[in-house]
Order: structure tokens, then sequence, then C-alpha cells
């Protein structure tokens, strides 16, 4: 919870994300008496988020088979609820695995209680609760504009149609059938957009985690200080053995942030792959789909360019923090030089060596281990959309 103004209880921006995971249906209770019955609420609430969806659009996709113009039109939310379920998919099977860096996250290894560090640890979780606010703005403005759809048509006197494209085995247009189905469609839209968010910022979350551990593990380094200078040298031998100390305690903090960001990189690697795979094409689509507009409706036309927006800051936050992650790893090194290494002996300038030699290869996230997760990456991604999109383009003269 939130203490007093500019503090906030540290790894709150995962609490955010776990919480809405949880009420969703997608985080099982272990050893619980109720964990068969919210594993039939988690089925209920697939199915009503994007099954029921999912099934009309691959109807729909069948039934215009060889119509390219339509299937283009719906391409884009078949594929985000598609990804969207892969999500849902790996959460469930590797629940485990991802609570176990939950609780990595929370324990007193990772200085969550350590009031030395509460500057550190407020700082960044201010920057997950800042993207994940951001990230849902763009998400939430555009389901929210998709969900009026059928009232805007109303107002406007336009024929009656639904937020999202689908096939149904029933006449949708009349009612009340036209009223139930666009009413579940504009729930359904809107609540999985906050579901899938935090799906994505439990991700980067637990990355911006390891990225606050190496700011801290830096400090640390920093500090590391034989003090015989100013105690005398009978101290001296004393004091060395501390400052080693003081360097196999960070030693084993930076093989615990290894670790954490191997699990991280296992678990959720393909799925991002796949995420960054389906935006390059989606945010090209949705260009096109906005090229090819003959009459401009404002509530569409907003909801496209901020669906849009979305998907590129989707995109964009898992560059961002794994290019973070990066540029805090290498600063590890530097941090061993600031240290006063110079005035402690030959055993601590040995393994104070080894630490810099494995710094030297700075932590990386990757997507399907072919993407690193960077800034470099996510310019490259813009670009390739935008080489589809002038192809697509150049199809239509």
């Amino acid at each position: 919870m939130i203490k007093k103004r500019g503090t906030i209880e540290p790894n709150f921006h995962l609490r955010v994300s776990l919480s809405i995971i949880y009420f969703l249906g997608t985080w099982p209770p272990h050893a619980s008496k109720y964990r068969i019955l919210y594993l039939f609420y988690t089925i209920c609430s697939f199915i009503f988020l994007l099954g029921i969806l999912l099934a009309s659009e691959i109807a729909n996709v069948i039934a215009n088979w060889g119509d390219m113009s339509k299937i283009v039109a719906f391409a884009t939310i078949l594929m985000t609820n598609s990804i969207h379920a892969s999500k849902v998919f790996i959460i469930l099977h590797r629940q485990g695995r991802i609570q176990a860096l939950l609780d990595i996250a929370n324990s007193p290894a990772f200085k969550r209680h350590d009031k030395k560090y509460q500057d550190l640890l407020t700082r960044y979780t201010w920057k997950g609760i800042f993207h994940h606010a951001a990230y849902q703005s763009f998400g939430t403005i555009a389901v929210f504009c998709w969900g009026i759809t059928p009232i805007a048509d109303l107002i406007a006197g336009r024929s009656r149609r639904l937020p999202v494209e689908g096939w149904y085995p029933y006449n949708v247009t009349r009612t009340p059938a036209f009223e139930i189905t666009a009413g579940h469609q504009g729930i359904a839209i809107i609540i999985a957009c906050f579901h899938n968010v935090a799906l994505d910022t439990l991700v980067t979350g637990l990355i911006t985690v390891a990225c606050c551990q190496l700011a801290i593990l830096e400090r640390n380094i920093i500090s590391i200080d034989n003090q015989k200078n100013r105690q005398g040298d009978k101290n001296k031998s004393f004091l060395e053995v501390l400052s080693y100390q003081q360097l196999k305690k960070c030693i084993m903090h930076s093989n615990m942030i290894f670790f954490f960001t191997r699990e991280i990189q296992d678990i959720f690697n393909i799925i991002i792959f796949f995420q960054f795979l389906s935006n390059c094409i989606i945010i090209c689509l949705i260009a096109f789909n906005v090229s090819q507009m003959k009459v401009y409706i404002p509530a569409v036309l907003i909801g496209l360019v901020t669906y849009m927006c979305c998907m590129t800051y989707q995109i964009f936050i898992f560059c961002w923090h794994g290019n973070e992650l990066h540029l805090h790893s290498t600063r590890i090194v530097m941090a061993a030089y600031s240290s006063n290494w110079f005035s402690n002996n030959v055993s601590f300038k040995r393994s104070l060596q080894i630490m810099m030699l494995r710094a030297h290869r700075p932590f990386t996230l990757s997507a399907g281990n072919i993407m690193l997760l960077s800034l470099d990456t996510f310019v490259e991604i813009l670009r390739m959309s935008y080489s589809i999109f002038t192809v697509l383009q150049g199809s239509t003269i």
C-alpha cells in the first residue's frame, strides 16, 4: 500500500498486475480447498473473455476464406486475442516457476525490507507503476472506442454493427440477439484489455525488479571500503576480512540476479517472440486499414489509432526494460573499478577480478533466442512494419 506521499511499498507494481490476474481467474491458489472451484472460474472467465470471441473470429476467417480484404480487416483483433490466449496458457502452465520468482523478489535476499535501499526500491516501483498506467491508458481508450461503436452508430443513424467482427450461428442484426452479442463483446474486450496489460506488466515488472537489484549491487560494490587508513594498521587484518566478506555477499547477490533473469528468459522468451511478430503485422495492418477508409467515423478512427499506439507501446515496454537490464549490468564493471580495491589484499583483488570478468558479459534478454530486447530491436520492428505497409499500399495501386 501507499504509505505516504512520495513513497510506495516495494514491488507494489507486481502486486497490481498479480491482483488483476488473480481476480480475472488466471492465478489458481496453491494448496487451497477452493482450488477446484477457482479452476472452474478460470474456465468460465476464459470462455467469456476470449473463448467466444476467438471462436467467432476463426469462424469468420473460414466463412470469408478467399476474400483477403475482409480477412485483413479483422485479422488484427484475431492475432491479439490469439497471443493473449497463449499468455494465459503460459501463466497457468508455469505458475509454479513464476511464483518462485515472485518469492525471490519479495525475499530478504533481494533487500525488499532493508531501509538502506528504500530510495532505490521506491524509484523502481514507481517506474513499474508508470509503465503500467501508460500502457493501460492506450489500451483502455482503444477498447472503449470499440465498445461504444453500437451506441455511436445508433446516435448517427447508421446500420447496426458489432464492436468486433465475427461469425455467429444466428442473425446478429435482430433484437435481442444484437444487444446481447454487442454487450458481451463490449464488456469482454474492455476486461480482456486490463487482463492482457496485467500479463505483460507482470513480465516487465519482474525485469524492473532485476534492474533494481543490479542498482543495489552497484551501490554495494562501490561502498566496499578498507578503512585501515583511518583505523590504523592494528585493525588492518580485520578490515581486510570484512571487505572480503562484503565482496562475497555481492558475488552471491550477483549470482541470484543472474538466476532470476535466466528464469525470466526461459519462461517468457517464446511468447514475447510471437508477441513481437504479431505486433509487427498488426501495426502495419492497422495503418493500412486507416489508409483505405472511405468514411472516417471518429470513434472507429480514434480506436484504430490508439490501438496502434497500444501495440507499439507493448513492444516498447519489453524492449525498453530489456535495454535497461543490459545497461544496468554493464555498470557493474565500472562499480568494481570505483571501489577501494587497490588498498585490499590479493585474495580480494582476485575475487573482484573474477566478478569483473563475469560482468563483462552483460545480462541480456531475448525474444525466442532470436531478437534481443533492446531499443535497437524496437526501431527495427517499426521499420519492418513500415516496409510491410508500403508493400500492401503498393499492391492496391
